[in-house]
């Protein structure tokens, strides 16, 4: 309950009109977005564009969507451990990936140093900003930002996710949506049935059947969206279908299709997939759902203005925050709102 009457005082009446909403920003998702495809070099030469790609997008999200409050999320370290229990090969692939592949880097280990050493960075500059910050250990930012979500949208608050992963999209409701910022596509209900041909609440049993070739998740062999939405319509018409109903009609229709056997034949794999991708079955553990609500409760501080014009002179990227006092102002609205309670 302590995390419901967190979220309870959110929204009082204010001085300056603003949506009555909480954004919640996949801030991993984010600083390795930004990282990969912002070239921006310091005055030194120095890659930073996972710093001030993030700080923009930041800046630009809070102006536009005007929140209320706005929560960033990290995964924590050995976030993945808990889903890799259950799936060695769960993410796998990524411990040998590059992150760049426009030759900044020589390496991939001088890549990750620079990844480290800027999102680091970017949490200096978040602790000079009236956010609430969530980084917990053993925890994937996913599963924190499901659970605060799904709590939120019970006590009846709207939420906007930022993200540009789509596992998201399996807890849009009448309260939460989810913004690609890759896409610049804002998913509602209406907008996941209209682009997928599903209902949100059925996008994990899609998954589950797809799989996720960038969690290194298998589905079922020469199964497609198409052909998924084809075989069982009511994916996009019958609320919160379960496994149960996929297996039955398989069973059901063994002498019709191909398919059907081979769903039924790579079973085990859609199970797995289901509980590695479902986003409703919390991975949370009562205290760490304690811990949550703990930083929740935690005031947010008002902008420190000379410690964050600081770090932009230590990083030398003074340039890249444009109209400065004027991207500072839409976070000190922020601070303004969390005095009404």
């Amino acid at each position: 309950m302590d995390l419901l009457n967190i979220l309870d005082k959110i929204g009082e009446r204010r001085t300056r009109k603003m949506n009555d909403e909480i954004l919640l920003l996949d801030s991993t998702n984010t600083l390795i977005r930004n990282f990969s495809f912002i070239k921006a070099l310091n005055t030194e030469g120095t890659h930073v564009g996972g710093t001030t790609g993030f700080l923009k997008s930041l800046g630009s999200l809070t102006r536009t969507l005007d929140p209320t409050r706005v929560i960033c999320v990290f995964d924590g370290k050995g976030g993945s451990l808990n889903r890799k229990s259950i799936n060695p090969e769960y993410k796998a692939q990524r411990k040998h990936q590059r992150i760049t592949n426009w030759g900044m880097y020589d390496n991939r280990e001088d890549e990750q140093l620079s990844l480290h050493s800027q999102a680091g960075r970017v949490r200096d500059y978040l602790d000079t900003l009236p956010v609430t910050v969530l980084e917990i250990e053993k925890l994937e930012a996913d599963d924190i930002l499901a659970y605060i979500a799904k709590q939120a949208s019970q006590a009846g608050k709207k939420v906007t996710i930022v993200s540009t992963d789509q596992d998201f999209l399996q807890l849009v409701d009448e309260n939460i949506r989810v913004y690609s910022p890759i896409k610049k596509i804002m998913y509602g209900q209406k907008q996941v049935k209209e682009d997928l041909g599903i209902l949100p609440e059925n996008y994990i049993i899609m998954k589950s059947l797809l799989g996720d070739d960038s969690d290194n998740l298998s589905g079922i062999k020469g199964l497609g969206p198409k052909t998924l939405l084809k075989e069982f319509p009511e994916l996009g018409d019958i609320p919160h279908l379960s496994l149960d109903f996929i297996y039955e009609r398989c069973e059901d229709r063994m002498k019709g299709k191909i398919i059907y056997p081979k769903i039924l034949e790579g079973w085990d794999r859609v199970e797995s997939n289901f509980k590695l991708m479902n986003l409703h079955q919390t991975m949370l553990s009562e205290e760490e759902c304690r811990e949550v609500s703990r930083i929740m409760h935690q005031k947010v501080k008002p902008v420190d203005v000379q410690k964050f014009q600081s770090l932009l002179k230590e990083d030398k990227i003074e340039n890249f925050v444009q109209n400065i006092h004027s991207w500072i102002q839409s976070f000190q609205y922020l601070y303004e709102i969390s005095l009404q309670k």
